[in-house]
């Protein structure tokens, strides 16, 4: 193709200010100078023509037209090479601020010269995310040569193909044509053109025969009612007679998805969904009930072409394509001969005039960055000694847990998890998990340090498929919390040593588990069924549109997740899916336990499901969640599975931010403290209390300072008690700040008592991985809009680099820290030791549990009393916390107390003895444990560190200097 090179270059001045041939010319300072010189060689000169030059593109034209030319409304383009980061691109204007158009629509030219990828993705947006075009992302292909570097695409509105010149045969249509067409009732289609028409000129097809129905417009809308309830068996066609001929719309059933009718007609149950190999064919099904055409696409490679740079399989030819055999409710199927394990697929999917393809939402694995299904023989992919339904024998009763919160990069991405040159390919993936007897400094790190901690859980954050939040062909060190779900039932390939192959990451994952299996350690896996990475172009919504998300009134997508989107569970076939996700990775991962995002968006009978399918494959796999939402939502709060309803979900359990907040102040203040940095507030005390006894009812507490002002867990069972986790500040951070940095000193101390609390509260303790050794996540540069007000600590780190997020073992080994982790794992050990700190039940803790009341308000104290010989060794226990400066209370009449815990350690050795009714003193932010058993417990000499804490007058002297002396001694032993 030729062009007049003066206009070219020209445009590219004035948009881009590039020009390559006439640069002195173009720099002349009047524009409209250049716009008589151009129209002079329109005129004047038009045969003359310029061989253009082949470069590498620098220069991007977009060409995008609207049907009603508003395209000052404030549409614009959000655009960003393939992995990298997005910007906004305005349409261009002239000098007057006129939209600049040419003959297709408006004209936007993007300077791309810095551009390395060889894709550039794109959305059409109206102002600051009003409202998308098209709501799924799409990616122009940047080609590797262009006339003079300049190359043009074209776009239509509500047409989501991108054309490549202004006649390609692939690219958009410019056409009038039917945009949507739905059942929104049992009788009536509400339908949207791009261009008014008379009624007369619409029309209904009923099986493709001619059916009677009543039109109503309203310019570029209308309703068309029909005389009977809809037969959701029939395929529905409106057709509209535009000036250029008849398009025809397949209707939809988007506003009767909620009906019983739609859920008899569509529901289905197998269990048969997505690829199963079988004996000797394997065998595809796909839920598209409104799909008027599904086609099966087979490929050699999970790369598309244009990673072929990275991957040598890499195509975009299919090996096989099978049109897919429309069966049961709603399912599409298709079997091939023979087992097609280590195939990829797709599916092609039509929904009216609009064809995609899309991965298998079933699909149980994935090509690099999720772009294709993978068939998977599990028996091919399983590591040797592999067994299935294998899972620690360490708990009985949800309160057995200890859960442990960790990222699979955090554990081995810092140098200081020193392995040898073989394993530094497991550094931040799967596989680090399995690197065992590693030390920095002499103490242990990565697996080894989890395992001496003694937890019981470990929970991993997202370990599925998340996608487009990392770029699987890049950089390996790019990091995500993975809170953008893309393929649900897929390992996620950025933890794999290889995300080319989907076996891969699955062999290495079960090597992971097979690793925390031996060292007794149960896996939580943290799961994001709440929302999809993307909206209207997930795999779920290109399948059947509007059906897995809730929906505005005004068609937009409700956005309860915060992310754009939610999922709506209630549903049928979403249900299922959310089923049948967790009964695979319990069933072919040995996961032993589920924790839901943002909880509270899901339904009450969803979550009652999931705990009835799990429970039926071991009743210990533990289900929780986040009883909260991420903004307001379309799902109704009398179902929603949140802290009001917990009570109707006996075997789920949810967070308690009512202890997290009372402990060390809410997240939503930085500079608010709570109990450990000395506030003794009614809702403070109210809150701790709340977690001490396990979430429960009991007397004394105040409901009026909760969530809801009311009493909303059941039992201990029901609670996960907690003072900081992947979200927001760290413990450590939290307390910097809070304190106005002035008190570093007694931070170790705070950061004991906090974890004393929870762990020695009733209920499900929760920590988050470093807390145990003073973990900070301190900004980065270039990463600080997720940072405080001083730009110090990041308390949303969910993108923010390696050197925010990875745990630094080398802190560890510093004294102060390693103090704290040596308290953390006595608190451990100790609570593992008493049943009376894992009750089941309210009514176990009404009857076992009694505050003590102390006239110094600083000081929080409360027994736990035997009713039962084998219960525990001990007839009762005394835990007393105390934030203030140094104390002095009085202890429970009666028998003797010994004291086995202070703010240095807990143990069974005895530290000192107290008549009942003595006063014991008591450090600023140290809980003391003691026992009285069930035989007289002797008077005891001091015989730990604790005796340091008889700081009264009775005892100055030449006594205390060598009692001090001598434990000063041991110390340094």
């Amino acid at each position: 193709m030729i062009y007049n090179k003066c206009y070219r270059n020209m445009i590219k001045y004035i948009h881009v200010n590039v020009c390559k041939k006439k640069e002195k010319i173009l720099k002349m300072k009047k524009i409209m100078i250049l716009f008589i010189v151009f129209i002079f060689g329109l005129v004047f000169i038009p045969s003359v023509t310029v061989s253009a030059e082949l470069t590498t593109p620098d220069t991007m034209v977009i060409h995008y037209f609207r049907y009603a030319n508003d395209y000052d409304d404030g549409w614009n383009f959000w655009v960003w090479p393939e992995g990298g980061a997005g910007a906004s691109q305005a349409i261009d204007t002239d000098d007057l601020g006129a939209i600049v158009t040419d003959s297709f629509g408006s004209v936007t030219i993007v300077d791309i010269s810095s551009v390395t990828a060889s894709r550039m993705g794109i959305i059409v947006r109206l102002g600051e995310w009003v409202k998308k075009d098209i709501d799924k992302d799409r990616f122009i292909n940047i080609p590797t040569t262009a006339e003079d570097g300049i190359f043009h695409v074209y776009l239509v509105e509500g047409d989501e193909r991108i054309g490549y010149s202004v006649d390609d045969p692939s690219g958009p249509d410019k056409s009038n044509k039917v945009t949507g067409a739905y059942f929104n009732a049992m009788r009536t289609i509400k339908f949207s053109l791009t261009s008014a028409v008379t009624s007369d000129k619409v029309s209904l097809l009923i099986n493709n025969a001619p059916a009677s129905a009543t039109v109503t417009m309203n310019n570029q809308s209308g309703t068309m009612t029909i005389s009977s309830d809809v037969d959701l068996s029939n395929t529905y066609t409106i057709n509209v007679e535009f000036s250029e001929g008849v398009k025809s719309y397949d209707v939809t059933f988007d506003g009767i998805y909620d009906t019983e009718e739609f859920e008899t007609a569509f529901g289905y149950t197998g269990n048969d969904l997505g690829a199963v190999v079988g004996a000797t064919s394997t065998n595809f099904r796909v839920w598209a009930p409104i799909s008027s055409s599904v086609v099966l696409k087979i490929y050699d490679s999970g790369s598309p072409a244009y990673l072929i740079q990275k991957d040598s399989t890499a195509t975009d030819t299919p090996s096989q394509t099978i049109s897919m055999t429309k069966s049961e409710k709603g399912t599409w199927v298709a079997s091939i001969n023979g087992n097609l394990h280590g195939k990829y697929y797709t599916y092609e999917v039509t929904n009216g005039i609009k064809t995609n393809e899309v991965v298998d939402p079933y699909a149980k694995s994935v090509g690099v960055n999720g772009l294709r299904g993978m068939v998977v023989d599990f028996s091919q992919t399983n590591p040797t000694g592999f067994t299935y339904n294998k899972r620690p024998d360490t708990m009985t009763n949800y309160t057995d847990a200890i859960i442990y919160e960790i990222h699979v990069r955090d554990l081995t991405s810092h140098s200081s998890w020193q392995v040898a040159s073989e394993f530094e390919k497991y550094r931040g993936k799967f596989m680090g998990f399995t690197v065992e007897g590693t030390t920095y400094e002499g103490v242990s790190t990565g697996i080894d340090h989890i395992k001496e901690l003694g937890v019981t859980h470990v929970q991993i954050l997202p370990f599925f498929d998340y996608g487009n939040a990392v770029d699987e062909s890049g950089s390996s060190t790019q990091f995500n919390w993975g809170y953008m779900p893309l393929n649900f039932n897929a390992l996620e390939g950025h933890y794999s040593t290889n995300p080319y192959d989907g076996a891969v990451r699955i062999n290495e994952f079960k090597q992971l588990m097979m690793t925390m299996d031996k060292n007794n350690l149960r896996v939580v896996m943290d799961v994001v069924y709440n929302h999809t990475g993307q909206s209207g172009d997930s795999n779920f919504n290109l399948i059947l549109p509007g059906y897995y998300h809730r929906m505005n009134q005004d068609g937009s997508f409700s956005n309860g997740s915060g992310t754009g989107n939610e999922t709506a569970s209630e549903r049928f076939m979403m249900q299922k899916f959310m089923v049948d996700s967790t009964v695979f990775w319990a069933s072919e991962y040995n996961i032993s336990g589920f924790r839901f995002d943002l909880m509270a968006l899901h339904d009450v009978e969803t979550m009652n499901k999931i705990v009835a399918a799990l429970h039926e494959i071991d009743d210990t796999i533990l289900v929780f969640g986040e009883p909260w939402t991420g903004g307001g939502t379309t799902l109704s709060s009398s179902i929603a599975a949140d802290k009001v309803n917990l009570e109707d979900m006996p075997g789920v359990a949810a967070f308690n931010d009512e202890i997290r907040d009372g402990v060390k102040g809410s997240v939503f203040n930085a500079s608010e403290g709570g109990f450990i940095q000395g506030n003794i507030s009614l809702p403070t005390i109210n809150k701790l209390k709340y977690g001490i006894v396990g979430g429960t009812e009991f007397a004394g507490i105040d409901s009026a300072y909760l969530s809801y002002t009311r009493f909303w867990g059941n039992n201990p069972s029901q609670v996960i008690n907690y003072v900081s986790a992947h979200d927001n500040n760290t413990l450590y951070d939290k307390l910097m700040m809070s304190t106005n940095y002035t008190q570093k000193e007694y931070i170790p101390n705070m950061i004991k008592q906090a974890n004393a609390v929870v762990l020695l509260a009733q209920g499900i303790p929760f920590i988050h991985a470093g807390e145990e050794f003073m973990r900070s996540k301190p900004c980065a540069t270039g990463y600080t809009d997720t940072c405080d007000a001083g730009k110090k600590y990041d308390h949303n780190s969910y993108q923010s680099p390696d050197s925010v997020n990875q745990l630094r073992w080398n802190l560890k080994a510093e004294e102060d820290n390693l103090a704290v982790f040596e308290y953390y794992k006595d608190l451990i050990e100790f609570r593992k030791s008493q049943p009376m700190l894992r009750l089941s039940t309210a009514e176990q803790v009404e009857a076992v549990l009694n505050f003590v009341e102390f006239t110094d308000p600083t000081v929080i104290g409360y027994t736990l009393s035997n009713y039962d010989e084998e219960f525990t060794p001990y007839d009762e226990l005394l835990i007393i916390h105390n934030t203030g400066d140094f104390a002095s209370v009085p202890l429970p009449e009666g028998e003797t107390w010994a004291l086995i815990g202070n703010r240095n350690g807990i143990g069974e050795e005895i530290i000192k003895t107290y008549e009942g009714g003595a006063n014991i003193p008591l450090l600023e932010n140290e809980t003391v444990i003691l026992y009285r058993g069930l035989n007289e417990v002797p008077i005891e000499k001091p015989t730990g560190c604790g005796s340091c804490q008889e700081l009264n007058a009775a005892i100055l002297g030449m006594n205390v200097l060598v009692i001090g002396l001598f434990f000063l001694f041991r110390k340094k032993i």
